[in-house]
């Protein structure tokens, strides 16, 4: 065995391969950080934080490419300059092709998604995203909202926030409470085909849809999504 020797700085800075090689990381950088970018693009919107999908994808690339030569004897610290290099170009060139063209842009970047409107539940927008009802409220409380009455809309942006429009004080109506399941007693979930015995408003489980129920009068099927179970609507103040 060959005795191992430090600080030899032709094998710190290039290695032993030829220097055709380098050529080879560009091409290997190129394939590994588009394939990057197409797999977080489709993980979704909610596991990129704040970040977009570029900005995310040049983390991960830089961490590898920086990492390695730092600890690796038989990695040269040129391979890892030609990742850093290639990436920071392509990442350049990515924005530049991105930023003049719409339908590109949309794929990359993604739309923001309604998952609430005048009131009512989106859930179409939340299968999409891979969102619960519980996902949705949690957001909506941070935001110091108490029931789906207030909520003109609700958008799920593509740094995975979610940004809410109010209705105004006299607009605001009676709408779904969004507490927490635990704190939600069973006793509160009315199933269709009861007869109401306290006249008042009550709002459908599934997507929030809120009407104004007699005294006597039976619970049917929610006139906007077909579901069958029913609460009584937060009131406004």
């Amino acid at each position: 065995m060959d005795e191992f020797k430090t600080f030899d700085f032709h094998r710190i800075f290039f290695g032993d391969l030829p220097y055709l090689f380098l050529l080879e990381i560009v091409f290997r950088t190129a394939i590994m950080y588009f394939y990057t970018i197409v797999l977080l693009r489709f993980l979704g919107k909610r596991s990129m934080g704040q970040l977009s999908t570029l900005e995310l994808a040049i983390i991960i690339c830089f961490g590898s490419a920086v990492g390695d030569p730092m600890m690796g004897k038989d990695i040269p610290i040129i391979h890892g300059m030609v990742v850093i290099t290639s990436v920071a170009l392509l990442q350049t060139g990515a924005e530049w092709v991105i930023n003049r063209n719409k339908r590109l842009e949309a794929f990359m970047e993604g739309r923001p998604d309604c998952l609430v409107e005048n009131g009512l539940i989106v859930n179409t927008s939340l299968d999409r995203n891979n969102l619960s009802h519980e996902d949705l409220f949690r957001f909506l409380r941070t935001k110091d909202i108490e029931h789906l009455g207030q909520v003109k809309n609700a958008f799920f942006e593509t740094s995975g926030l979610v940004s809410v429009w109010c209705f105004s004080k006299p607009e605001v109506r009676p709408g779904l409470g969004i507490l927490p399941e635990e704190q939600i007693a069973e006793d509160s979930i009315i199933p269709s085909g009861t007869a109401i015995k306290d006249a008042g408003h009550f709002s459908c489980k599934n997507c929030g849809y809120t009407d104004h129920v007699s005294l006597l009068t039976k619970l049917g099927e929610c006139k906007n999504c077909g579901e069958k179970e029913w609460s009584r609507s937060v009131e406004p103040d």
